[in-house]
């Protein structure tokens, strides 16, 4: 944001050369420029101008979860309804698994077993499927009770439903022998202030043990008898299982202290200036796709603005190297990605990650003094907008809309009010917008 005084002229022109500086939630809102926006969403921003976000498309399918599970040619969406495991494959089969009813939400992963590709198919309530994609899927009546689980040397590693401070690891080779008696399989109790076991990762050659009030770390490249653990993280906030994803090079996770990343080693805290916007929960969900974290939660977007009142998760956040977006609207439950395709359930519909977002978008500036604390008359606002947009005016309190229309050239606003600070809101309905460089104009009175 920069200042202006136009010369000849008792007028000043403040203008905001890029959207970049992105949302503070945390610092109050009557110190921050008017290059910040105090709340967002619908509007993509990385690119220093407003312009809109991918939307969801609706594929058609009644589902809780999915996943991808790849054999050979064949790529086979899975996914789970009314207490049945269904699947569309890219060759046209549909079908449902017979023989199988779950009671619990499942999770699911591939693996290589006696030469062939298989999925395993786990719940909190229920023992382990496995199916090869061809034949009648089966039960695996001696598994544990799986609530997340990762695949590390060939062997599985599990954090169960019901022995919440137990990892168990199955036979190696074999995720379908889970017996301790003949040490095949086996299991290590943890039992310290980092609390129940709720995920488990393969990262950098160790097996990463996420737990409620921290991490620990398993080594366990050879015989079991050789496995040792350490302890690597501790924190009094609460971390929340299924919003840990696997980023290239990092862990990203939330918890109820906030967002950080982990490498392995040592722990940060990234997005800080989203605190109190973004309000991660249990329901938090999330997935890594394309060098970008998205995150599933709740947000405090303040009045309802048309959006449904009711919901699980009310915002995605998505996060990469080039800043973050935020959207509002969609209310994913549960995500899964393949390849370049990022897969979502809203409303227990599968949706794809593709396309225009048609939801309205708003960029809302708090009220500042623009660097006086003296009265001033806010004559003036340019911008330039691609798009029609409504804009709100507050000064001092005072609120006066007007209508933008969307032109190839910058459109003049006439304000004329005064007061001592100056807010604004920027409404947009267009599928496709893009807002930049607005610059305002105002000249101090006398009080």
């Amino acid at each position: 944001m920069s200042y202006l005084k136009v010369k000849g002229r008792s007028s000043s022109r403040v203008s905001v050369s890029n959207f970049l500086a992105g949302v503070n939630a945390t610092y109050d809102p009557s110190i921050l420029g008017l290059g910040v926006a105090e709340n967002c969403y619908n509007f993509d921003f990385t690119s220093g101008a407003l312009k809109g976000c991918t939307g969801f498309e609706k594929m058609g399918i009644n589902a809780e979860n999915i996943w991808v599970f790849t054999k050979g040619e064949r790529e086979i969406l899975m996914y789970y309804n009314n207490n049945k495991v269904c699947y569309v494959d890219n060759l046209g089969k549909i079908g449902t698994l017979q023989g199988i009813t779950l009671t619990g939400k499942p999770k699911a992963i591939a693996y290589r077993l006696n030469g062939e590709d298989v999925v395993l198919i786990c719940s909190p309530t229920d023992r382990m499927v496995i199916w090869n994609g061809v034949d009648a899927p089966y039960y695996v009546d001696e598994s544990p009770l799986i609530t997340s689980m990762t695949v590390h040397y060939e062997r599985l590693f599990v954090t169960t439903g019901d022995e919440k401070n137990t990892l168990w690891f199955s036979d190696d080779l074999d995720p379908s022998n889970w017996d301790t008696s003949d040490g095949a399989g086996g299991f290590i109790e943890l039992a310290d202030e980092r609390g129940a076991l709720i995920k488990v990762l393969s990262f950098l050659n160790y097996v990463y043990i996420f737990r409620e009030r921290g991490i620990s770390r398993l080594t366990a490249y050879a015989e079991q008898s050789e496995f040792s653990i350490s302890h690597l993280f501790v924190t009094g906030g609460r971390i929340y299982p299924e919003s840990i994803a696997l980023c290239g090079d990092k862990v990203i996770f939330a918890s109820s202290d906030g967002i950080f990343t982990f490498d392995g080693v040592s722990t940060r805290r990234i997005l800080s200036n989203l605190d109190g916007l973004i309000i991660p929960d249990e329901n938090s969900v999330a997935v890594y796709r394309g060098g970008k974290y998205y995150l599933a939660t709740r947000a405090n977007f303040g009045e309802d603005g048309g959006f449904a009142s009711s919901y699980t998760n009310n915002a995605l956040l998505i996060y990469g190297e080039d800043g973050y977006t935020l959207m509002r609207g969609y209310d994913i439950t549960d995500m899964y990605t393949y390849g370049d395709t990022l897969y979502a359930v809203i409303d227990q519909k599968v949706y794809e990650h593709r396309g225009i977002c048609d939801l309205p978008k708003r960029w809302t500036v708090p009220q500042t003094d623009l660097g006086s604390g003296r009265s001033k008359r806010i004559k003036v606002l340019y911008l330039d907008t691609a798009t029609d947009v409504t804009l709100t005016l507050n000064v001092d309190g005072t609120k006066k809309t007007c209508f933008v229309k969307g032109s190839s050239t910058t459109s003049r606003v006439n304000i004329n009010l005064c007061g001592r600070k100056f807010g604004m809101t920027i409404d947009c309905l267009a599928d496709s917008p893009r807002i930049s460089r607005p610059q305002l104009v105002f000249s101090l009175v006398d009080d």
